[in-house]
C-alpha cells in the first residue's frame, strides 16, 4: 500500500502528512517541520494513520510483527525448558488399548491415560504425573485371537511440547504436532515384549491402560522404528523424532547412526 501522502496524528507533534518511505523509514511533514520515524516501529507507539484503509494496512503488519515475536518467545521459553528439565530415568509411557479405542486415538493423536481401578480413586482418570516434554507415548496392540507374547507396536508420539502430566487431571494426553509415527503393514514388524527382559513367566499385560518404562528403552524402539520404515518421507519423519527424543532425554545417538 502507498503511504505517502497519508495524513497521519503524532501524539506530540499533531497532524502531520507522510512525504517519503525508504525502506524502514517514514517521514513526515507537520507544517514544515520535518521529521523521520521507524516504520512500522513508529506506529506501535508514537503516530496513527487516520484513514481507515491506512489503519488496516498498519494494523495488519504489527499484528504479523507480534505474532512472529509471540512464536519466538515461546520457542525460547521451550528451549529454556528443555535446557533445565529434570530427566526422569523412567518417563515413557506405553499403551496397551485397554480403555483407548484405536480409531480415536490415531484420529485425534492424543491417548487416554485410563481409570485408576482401585483405592480413593477409583474409576476416575489416572493422572500421567511422570510424563513430562522429554516423554513419548509408546502404542501396541494385541490382535484378537494371539497370545500376548504377539503384542505389537503400531505408533508412537512425543507429548505436546506444553505438557505437564501432574496438571492432566483428565488423563488426555496428546501428541506433539510434529513428532508422531504410525507404522502400516508394508513395514516390518516390532514386537512390544521384546524389548523387556524375559522371564521364565509368560509376558502379561494386566488390566491397566498405561505402563511406564525406561528412556532408553524408549531410544531403543524408536531406531528399530526408523530402521524399518519403507517409506522415505516417513523414514525421514521418523529419523527427526528419534533425534529430537534423544536431544530432549540427552542420550547420544552416535552408536547407533550408520
Amino acid at each position: 500500500m502507498e503511504l505517502v501522502g497519508k495524513a497521519i496524528k503524532h501524539v506530540t507533534f499533531g497532524r502531520g502528512v507522510i512525504t517519503n518511505r525508504t525502506d524502514n523509514i517514514l517521514t513526515v511533514d507537520f507544517a514544515g517541520n520535518h521529521k523521520k520515524f521507524l516504520f512500522p516501529d513508529a506506529f506501535s507507539r508514537f503516530i496513527s494513520i487516520t484513514d481507515e484503509e491506512g489503519q488496516a494496512y498498519v494494523g495488519k503488519i504489527l499484528d504479523d510483527i507480534s505474532k512472529i515475536k509471540n512464536a519466538e518467545q515461546l520457542e525460547q521459553e521451550r528451549l529454556q525448558r528443555m535446557l533445565f528439565l529434570k530427566v526422569a530415568p523412567e518417563s515413557q509411557a506405553a499403551f496397551g488399548f485397554m480403555e483407548n479405542s484405536r480409531n480415536t486415538v490415531l484420529k485425534s493423536w492424543s491417548v487416554f491415560a485410563g481409570n485408576y481401578l482401585s483405592g480413593y480413586s477409583k474409576g476416575t482418570p489416572k493422572v500421567p504425573t511422570r510424563l513430562k516434554l522429554n516423554s513419548a507415548c509408546l502404542l501396541t496392540e494385541c490382535p484378537t485371537g494371539c497370545l500376548e507374547e504377539e503384542r505389537r507396536i503400531i505408533g508412537a508420539f512425543m507429548v505436546k511440547d506444553d505438557f505437564e502430566g501432574k496438571y492432566c487431571e483428565d488423563g488426555i494426553i496428546p501428541s506433539h504436532e510434529t513428532y508422531r509415527i504410525l507404522l502400516n503393514d508394508k513395514d516390518g514388524e516390532l514386537l512390544f515384549w521384546d524389548y523387556f527382559s524375559s522371564t521364565t513367566r509368560s509376558p502379561r499385560w494386566g488390566r491397566m491402560e498405561m505402563k511406564y518404562f525406561s528412556n532408553l528403552q524408549m531410544k531403543c524402539i524408536l531406531n528399530d522404528m526408523q530402521k524399518i520404515i519403507t517409506d522415505p518421507l516417513q523414514r525421514e519423519t521418523a529419523s527427526n523424532f528419534y533425534r529430537y527424543f534423544c536431544k530432549v532425554n540427552r542420550l547420544s545417538t552416535t552408536e547407533e547412526e550408520s
